[in-house]
């Protein structure tokens, strides 16, 4: 029986208020602090759950950035011309999204959303190589996994392409084994079930049952091959239903500005961003969005605080943000309304992350604290 296994289970979308309202695993985890999140998706928060740096930092933010020069995507200008019935649909999406990363080699997560086809040449992809392998970081820090390997412990990682029956099967058959001392479960299913029908709805309760068998499950598995089992159950960001859809970007497009001549503009879910080629198209842009009510936009000073500030304006110059429960519809990442969300300012309550644990460790308050726990594990 081996000494001790530190078991951390990320579950993308366990926010800190849907955790608490359901008493979410509170008889195995009774260690439960609100973990403030970050501005943006998984893609700004993972990066910090994996290096404890901030996005300015390691170079991470939303997927989709204005391209400094000739872009990946090209080629696909001719696409643009396909009606939107035919580009638009998912499938299309997917075999394309498929076919691109094999062609330019990207091995990171990689996704097409809905960005127009007629939009894509003007852009670039910031996400290409696999955050979770050494050198996937753009800003260079190495993830917690180099940190495990260079401890010379046992450990094992999930494949964030896999599905959470084939991650949850293989840490069981690692906890059975009785040999790894360190863990990284990935799931990804209660944020897909959440996005699909609310943060409270059947189906979400039937996942959140069946999430909290399997945690137990682990458990009583790790229980008999480990004398100390400590888990820890942490996630990026929280959900929030959508309530209110915002036609905001068709508005925009009768301002009169010219994409790729004007500005560039990236239309996340919740978010849009962009860049000026001149200060006129900058003016009437920010004096137009200023009079929306849609959202806000946010200040130097309040991208700085949440640490996405990036100097270079690699992610934008100008961002406007939608109140927590609103939905771009359309967007370049969704075309219709989807049913929760994320995405919103960090310090709304339904943006907070949740760290649920059996085990007191060194206080886990925002995602930048997550790293040195599981660094500290590795040096136990």
């Amino acid at each position: 029986m081996k000494p001790r296994v530190d078991i951390f289970i990320f579950a993308d979308a366990l926010g800190w208020q849907i955790a608490s309202r359901r008493g979410f695993a509170d008889d195995l985890l009774p260690v439960r602090n609100r973990c403030e999140t970050l501005l943006g998706y998984s893609s700004t928060c993972d990066p910090t759950i994996l290096t404890g740096a901030l996005p300015v930092d390691h170079g991470h933010f939303s997927f989709f950035i204005k391209s400094p020069g000739p872009s990946p995507f090209a080629n696909l200008r001719p696409l643009g011309i396909l009606p939107e019935i035919v580009a638009g649909h998912h499938r299309v999406r997917n075999k394309v999204s498929k076919a691109l990363a094999r062609k330019l080699g990207y091995t990171g997560y990689f996704q097409l959303y809905s960005v127009p086809f007629s939009k894509l040449p003007y852009l670039d992809y910031s996400e290409k190589k696999d955050i979770y392998e050494p050198g996937g970081i753009r800003g260079g820090q190495t993830t917690i996994f180099e940190h495990w390997q260079a401890s010379r412990k046992p450990w094992v990682r999930s494949d964030w392409r896999k599905s959470d029956p084939e991650n949850i099967a293989q840490a069981r058959w690692e906890i059975d084994q009785g040999q790894a001392e360190l863990i990284y479960l990935f799931t990804a299913r209660l944020d897909a079930v959440m996005h699909r029908y609310g943060v409270d709805h059947p189906e979400v309760d039937a996942a959140f049952d069946e999430f909290h068998r399997h945690l137990r499950d682990l458990a009583d598995l790790a229980s008999r091959r480990y004398r100390d089992v400590r888990i820890h159950l942490f996630s990026d960001h929280g959900m929030a239903d959508v309530h209110t859809c915002s036609d905001l970007l068709p508005r925009w497009n009768k301002l009169g500005l010219k994409y790729g001549r004007d500005y560039i503009a990236v239309w996340d879910s919740t978010m849009a961003r962009f860049w000026f080629h001149d200060e006129k198209s900058r003016a009437t842009a920010t004096a137009w969005l200023a009079e929306q009510k849609d959202g806000e936009i946010l200040t130097d000073e309040r991208l700085r605080g949440y640490g996405c500030l990036f100097p270079d304006r690699t992610y934008g110059e100008l961002f406007y943000l939608l109140p927590s429960g609103s939905l771009f519809v359309p967007s370049f990442l969704n075309q219709r309304k989807v049913t929760a969300m994320h995405g919103y300012a960090p310090e709304h309550p339904d943006s907070a992350a949740a760290w649920l644990s059996n085990t007191e460790t060194a206080p886990v308050r925002a995602l930048t604290d997550i790293f040195p726990v599981m660094k500290s594990a590795a040096q136990a």
